[in-house]
């Protein structure tokens, strides 16, 4: 795993991002027409995945041909090359391999929402703040994904519920959640 401080590099990472989604928003459709097939991932761990979610992605990715793949700090103006990319408050961004360690992947410093993503445009993945990620990609991404993590199957479900629940306790507004869940 090494992480990008040069701004070639990240402008490289820029394309590769803009090739994979239009947007960064975790709560909206955020991917390009392309990546047409969504699964949605509820819960995360925090701002990462949880255990069995990461492996189940790293095996999926190993099985459609991806070695590498990007992850980026994609809340904000991430991708601005202005910016001292070696200061520690900068967004950061990593290139890391699908044989990494899931504790390796948590020692990523990831304090905001953040993307996983392929450096070709064939995948991507948005974790919210919200505790759910997005995975986008064709249909034998996405079919070889669910077929790695099975409880995919119940997450909605329990995003769903969840959101029902935070309305009902705290009257959070969930006038989104049927358009968003629409994409899947």
């Amino acid at each position: 795993m090494e992480r990008v401080q040069k701004a070639d590099d990240i402008s490289r990472l820029k394309e590769a991002f803009q090739r994979v989604c239009k947007k960064s928003d975790p709560f909206g459709n955020p991917f390009q027409e392309t990546l047409s097939e969504k699964v949605l991932i509820f819960p995360t761990n925090g701002y990462y995945l949880q255990e069995n979610q990461f492996h189940a992605l790293m095996k999926t990715i190993e099985q459609v041909g991806q070695g590498t793949f990007f992850v980026s700090e994609s809340e904000g103006d991430s991708f601005n090359l202005s910016q001292d990319f070696h200061s520690e408050l900068a967004p950061q961004h990593w290139i890391a391999e699908n044989t990494i360690a899931y504790e390796d992947y948590q020692s990523i410093p990831l304090v905001v929402e953040n993307s996983l993503y392929s450096p070709q445009g064939e995948w991507g993945l948005q974790i919210s703040h919200e505790n759910h990620a997005v995975l986008a990609g064709n249909s034998i991404l996405i079919d070889t994904f669910k077929e790695a993590y099975p409880e995919w199957k119940e997450d909605k479900e329990k995003f769903l519920q969840y959101w029902v629940g935070a309305n009902k306790e705290f009257s959070t507004d969930i006038s989104w959640v049927h358009d968003f869940l629409k994409q899947f």
